[in-house]
């Protein structure tokens, strides 16, 4: 049996929750968190996803504030993440990308298109870590 793929997914509102754990777990093993604070206590015992869903507009600490520490974090920086908000600022969307989400979707969403987003996302994820893990430094010395 194959491996399910861990999504991470951080939001605050329990409909949204739902709508993701009922679309999304036959696929793929599942943590929800309601903020960011819950998320980065997941996080900081030793789990790791291989990607991480988060809202923006949440209590305690907000998804732009989650981005940034997960990309500080030399453990998580690789971690794909996208975004599901309300929000549909296309300067907000700007200034997420920057910070190192991946992609941004914007709510209301249709749970086939995040699913699909979410594959792609890790087909691209992996297709690096192969590379990096195949990568022979050695050879470009002994090119011509």
């Amino acid at each position: 049996m194959d491996k399910k793929y861990h999504v991470l997914h951080i939001d605050d509102d329990i409909f949204i929750r739902k709508i993701i754990q009922h679309s999304l777990s036959k696929e793929f093993e599942l943590t929800s968190c309601t903020n960011g604070i819950e998320a980065m206590a997941w996080l900081e015992k030793g789990n790791m996803p291989d990607i991480i869903l988060t809202d923006l507009r949440m209590p305690e600490v907000d998804g732009q504030e989650l981005i940034s520490l997960i990309r500080n974090s030399s453990r998580y920086r690789n971690v794909p993440i996208m975004v599901l908000s309300s929000m549909e600022d296309s300067a907000l969307k700007i200034s997420c990308i920057e910070q190192g989400a991946d992609d941004y979707m914007v709510k209301p969403f249709n749970p086939l298109e995040v699913q699909a987003k979410i594959k792609a996302l890790l087909r691209r994820s992996t297709e690096q870590q192969t590379f990096r893990a195949n990568f022979d430094a050695t050879r470009l010395h002994q090119l011509p």
